[in-house]
């Protein structure tokens, strides 16, 4: 591409509101949704990744929801062609593109591309397939620490390619992504990363789990393990833990202890996420330090960085008309490098 496109991101963590405020931002602002959510670009998969309905949806175009099949492998590469085409055609369209989602890599891999990795080997795939997930993350993080410390250990797809990189390699993948540095600039963002108190985001958490119980939740899974036993897509959140509970391994009472328990673990990194990738990547962060801001306190920095400026998250306090606002100046303007938000809704 010739120059960098320009969009809107609304970012944070789970239950945050993303997906409500990356609608009505739409509204306001002649917008379409790209969804950057890694679960919401499976088919079939509705209730446990919150995927928004038709209804809740208002009219507004959403892309880039259901592109492949439970069993389908996918990986952010494929993901990454697929937003960059719809990106254009919102834009041709002469369309806002708002970026809606959870998913740290698949945001930064849109912004800034990806790093060459190498295609595994039937051999090597089959190799590491017949290793359990603990083992496969045994492996990581003897091989690879700060990976197996960037990937959750249930993310066992990421786990076993990255697995795979290091067997076919013989090197990190951690030290493969540093020597990219994702350097490239295919599009620059306004990104509005969402900031709750814990104890608030916990709430929402503990009642969004509530609700797809009550929606269906289980029912969902067992459709689809019946449709598509030992897809990578259901050892996702939600999934998991439903196929503990229909096996046997966790009973009816601690279920939605366990999928909040799980979730506000997710929550936590991809707040870590927030604290560390704006400043990996070049990116402008307000409010700085002359701004005026809150502190949006529950995420506080390990022991170790308790000397450092931000203990929790400073955030801008804004409603949401105001916030509307804001953006719509902000992007009267030249956007020439991303540029990151953190904001509390009042």
């Amino acid at each position: 591409m010739e120059a960098p496109y320009r969009a809107l991101a609304v970012c944070g963590p789970t239950a945050s509101g993303k997906s409500a405020l990356g609608i009505k931002l739409a509204q306001s602002l002649s917008g379409e949704v790209l969804n950057v959510d890694s679960v919401q670009v499976y088919r079939h998969l509705t209730i446990g990744c919150a995927k928004v309905t038709e209804l809740e949806r208002q009219g507004v175009p959403h892309h880039l929801l259901d592109l492949f099949e439970p069993d389908q492998p996918a990986n952010v590469g494929q993901f990454r062609e697929c937003a960059l085409v719809a990106l254009k055609d919102v834009v041709s369209r002469e369309k806002l593109p708002i970026v809606v989602g959870g998913s740290g890599m698949y945001l930064t891999a849109l912004l800034h591309g990806l790093a060459e990795l190498p295609e595994s080997s039937e051999e090597v795939r089959w190799a590491v397939r017949g290793l359990s997930p603990d083992e496969q993350y045994a492996e990581l993080l003897s091989a690879d620490p700060e990976t197996a410390q960037r990937l959750s250990r249930n993310d066992t797809q990421r786990v076993s390619r990255a697995v795979e990189v290091i067997r076919m390699t013989g090197r990190k993948l951690s030290s493969i992504l540093a020597e990219h540095r994702f350097s490239a600039r295919d599009v620059v963002a306004l990104i509005i990363v969402l900031c709750k108190p814990r104890d608030e985001l916990y709430r929402a958490i503990d009642q969004r789990v509530v609700r797809m119980l009550e929606a269906g939740l289980v029912a969902e899974t067992r459709d689809l393990v019946e449709r598509f036993r030992g897809a990578a897509a259901l050892k996702t959140l939600g999934y998991a833990q439903a196929r503990e509970f229909m096996e046997g391994r966790l009973p009816e009472a601690a279920l939605a202890t366990e999928i909040a328990l799980h979730t506000r673990r997710f929550a936590k990194r991809q707040m870590t996420y927030w604290r560390n990738e704006p400043l990996k990547r070049g990116w402008r962060v307000y409010p700085g330090d002359g701004d005026h801001a809150e502190e949006v306190g529950g995420f506080e920095s390990s022991p170790q960085r308790a000397h450092k400026r931000m203990k929790g998250f400073r955030a801008l306090r804004y409603s949401e008309s105001e916030l509307q606002a804001a953006v719509k100046e902000r992007l009267s303007k030249p956007l020439d490098t991303s540029e990151v938000w953190m904001v509390w809704l009042r």
